[in-house]
């Protein structure tokens, strides 16, 4: 009982947190001239998402001695490796932020530029990314053949955000929705204590929401990123295989459909989701 009152303060005090703070990184980046053009084309700060990591660090740091977590070997082992994983995906997308061009776009065109010899950010972003989600699949599953299932559903999962943080507020709002499903499958199976784990990320997520709805700044892939592996992290930690067979055909289904075609056009033609993506700008 003790450790869930605690989980639910940490969760408040993330996102009031995330919510004024967020101003001093935006001031910071502003002044850094760390900025980029929206949809809009208008001039904002870009890449505020690399916030998430370093939250999530610090409420870790305050979670684990304050609920004993270190006791539970198994959990704490997962902490662990989830922060890593942000940290690695969270700064390899700051990276592409500030020193990437978008006259390469797409995973064919990135692997097609690495394979002629040329280097992008995006190339280099995929790459950890991949590997990140490698290593965690391999501390996470048993044998190879989940290895390599939770390899792709987190590697998929993270370009997935990467490919709705198109508009300002899409991608958070479809990472909520994921959550929180989560969260009541969650509640229903009685697997809490893995779901405890985002609870400071998403905190922070939701904090930092309105300004990125309100197009006062841009997470950037340093943000998208770290959403995208929490969710296939808590994927290949919640599910079961049949589940997560089932989650990986989506996913594989929806990259294929965005190398040809916009998801915002798609988007845009449809009543139902032109109202949820627009809704609260």
């Amino acid at each position: 009982m003790l450790k869930t009152s605690f989980a639910v303060f940490v969760f408040i005090f993330s996102v009031l947190a995330g919510y004024y703070s967020t101003p001093l990184f935006i001031d910071v980046f502003a002044k850094g001239q760390a900025v980029a053009k929206n949809f809009r084309g208008q001039d904002v700060p870009q890449g505020i998402g690399i916030m998430f990591a370093f939250y999530t660090l610090l409420w870790y740091a305050v979670f684990l001695p304050v609920t004993n977590l270190h006791s539970m070997h198994e959990t704490s082992f997962e902490m662990l490796i989830v922060m890593t994983a942000f940290f690695v995906v969270g700064f390899t997308g700051f990276i592409d932020d500030m020193l990437g061009s978008r006259d390469t776009l797409g995973f064919s065109g990135h692997f097609g530029a690495l394979l002629s010899g040329r280097l992008t950010t995006g190339a280099l972003k995929a790459l950890a990314g991949l590997l990140a989600a490698f290593t965690a699949s391999y501390f996470l599953s048993y044998g190879a053949s989940e290895i390599i299932l939770n390899t792709l559903i987190i590697a998929l999962f993270t370009n997935l955000l990467n490919l709705l943080d198109l508009r300002p507020g899409r991608a958070i709002k479809f990472y909520i929705i994921i959550m929180a499903f989560y969260a009541i499958s969650a509640a229903v199976s009685g697997d809490l204590a893995i779901f405890f784990i985002f609870l400071p990320l998403i905190g922070s997520v939701i904090g930092y929401f309105p300004f990125d709805l309100k197009a006062r700044c841009m997470m950037g892939d340093a943000g998208s990123n770290v959403l995208g592996v929490s969710a296939g992290i808590l994927t290949a930690l919640h599910f079961d295989l049949p589940e997560k067979i089932a989650v990986l055909l989506i996913l594989i289904a929806i990259h294929i459909f965005a190398e040809k075609y916009s998801l915002s056009d798609i988007i845009a033609r449809n009543r139902v989701l032109r109202f949820i993506d627009e809704l609260g700008r």
